[in-house]
């Protein structure tokens, strides 16, 4: 047999969802950059609800978003984390029905990146993750003929 085993990988892949599981609140930070035809920009903060059953950790997420203009929007979404043997996969559940976005694959031993982008109709979502000791990073790029934007979300 000459399978080898990445333990610094496995390790990395198991502290995430250990961190994952103490989630309890977030904030985001939305931006546009060159080109964008969106009006996507603001913060956001609120609360999570995290509901872990066997390799599933659900996040139940409230928050108010604080557009660029001042306006205050209630936003509501779920996500589904799943510890796979290589990766941890990202699904969006849309009217409970479950949208991969990534499948997170460890890069160094804090660091995780998209195994491969996301496509939804004409936009590209990719992602980085990165581990830190008493929060979660997730920062999002969305690239799209109209879009150019940026999610910067903390976990803690």
């Amino acid at each position: 047999m000459n399978a080898l085993v990445d333990y610094k990988a496995l390790s990395a892949l198991a502290q995430l969802v250990d961190r994952l599981k103490k989630v309890r609140a977030f904030s985001f930070n939305a931006s546009n950059g060159p080109g964008s035809q969106t009006n996507w920009r603001g913060h956001g903060r609120g609360e999570v609800e995290v509901t872990s059953f066997g390799a599933h950790t659900l996040f139940a997420e409230r928050a108010e978003f604080t557009d660029g203009d001042g306006h205050k929007i209630d936003l509501q979404n779920t996500y589904r984390w799943t510890r796979c043997v290589d990766f941890v996969r990202l699904e969006h559940l849309r009217r409970e029905e479950p949208v991969l976005l990534f499948n997170l694959v460890p890069i160094t031993e804090h660091g995780f990146r998209h195994q491969s982008p996301h496509l939804c109709g004409e936009d590209t979502y990719t992602a980085d993750l990165i581990l830190h000791p008493d929060e979660v990073e997730l920062i999002w790029q969305i690239d799209g003929p109209r879009k150019n934007e940026r999610l910067h979300y903390h976990y803690w």
